[in-house]
């Protein structure tokens, strides 16, 4: 059964690659600095690659202006590169046939953040820095499942209620895993709550309303790019959040708009 021991004991498997460790290490350092992440990043040709690129994308409005992976770091903000980093490198964690086939969800994950931020637009008091890196690694617990419970877990995939068997095969579900791991890996509370609540957002006690914009990108992301791999079912709980955010059929024209602009353009930014 999973549980909060099993994921932390992620950082501990022999295979795992030394950029994720060193990685950790840095991330769990509360005195660390955007200079001593760029000297773990260096080391990985393709998170140097992917950093600079998204520092680079018209999306952050500064299309080739930043030079170096430092002024990347200090552009984008240390929690959006370290969500950045943890994303990529457990995908990366995982064998080829895996990846592969997890494939189109790290492109969702990456929609779903881009969404989440477009949504962000409309909502006071939340940072569009955050509801990206939320939406990124909100299914990063699905990616955990694998590389711990690799077997059992492929099986699941095709799961009408995903996250019902998950809870009864591991005790936990794919939000709950990835809550605790990104808490483990000392990101800040807002992320991690969203991640952890984002098919049940009126669950979360703290930082509702982004724990809301996660869950609600997550279930518009079916609208405006669907995929087998999005599990986010429209409910009636949606339909509250969009009240309750004031997300009127132009602002969610507006919100649908900009994602597919943007999607394109970073649309080779998370090839893993």
């Amino acid at each position: 059964m999973m549980t909060s021991m099993n994921i932390a004991s992620l950082t501990e498997l022999p295979t795992l690659p030394v950029i994720l460790r060193s990685l950790f290490e840095v991330l769990q350092d509360e005195k660390s600095t955007f200079v001593d992440i760029a000297k773990v990043i260096k080391h990985d040709q393709t998170l140097t690659e992917k950093i600079l690129r998204m520092a680079n994308s018209p999306y952050f409005g500064h299309a080739g202006k930043v030079n170096t992976l430092e002024q990347a770091i200090m552009f984008l903000g240390y929690d959006l590169v370290k969500g950045i980093c943890l994303g990529t490198s457990v995908f990366k964690f995982l064998g080829r046939n895996e990846r592969e086939r997890l494939g189109k969800l790290w492109q969702h994950s990456y929609e779903v953040g881009i969404i989440a931020a477009n949504i962000s637009d409309h909502v006071c008091n939340i940072e569009r820095g955050s509801c990206f890196v939320s939406g990124l690694l909100h299914d990063i617990g699905r990616v955990i499942f694998l590389t711990l419970h690799r077997e059992e877990y492929i099986l699941m995939l095709s799961s009408d209620n995903i996250s019902l068997k998950e809870t009864e095969v591991f005790g936990i579900d794919h939000p709950m895993a990835g809550g605790n791991f990104l808490e483990k890996a000392l990101l800040p509370d807002e992320i991690v709550c969203s991640v952890r609540y984002h098919h049940k957002p009126s669950m979360c006690t703290h930082y509702r309303e982004i724990s809301s914009v996660i869950s609600l990108a997550e279930a518009l992301s079916r609208t405006f790019f669907p995929k087998i791999e999005d599990d986010g079912i429209w409910t009636e709980e949606h339909d509250a959040i969009v009240l309750e955010l004031s997300l009127d059929e132009d602002k969610l024209k507006n919100i649908r708009a900009k994602a597919e602009e943007e999607a394109a353009t970073m649309q080779e930014l998370f090839t893993v």
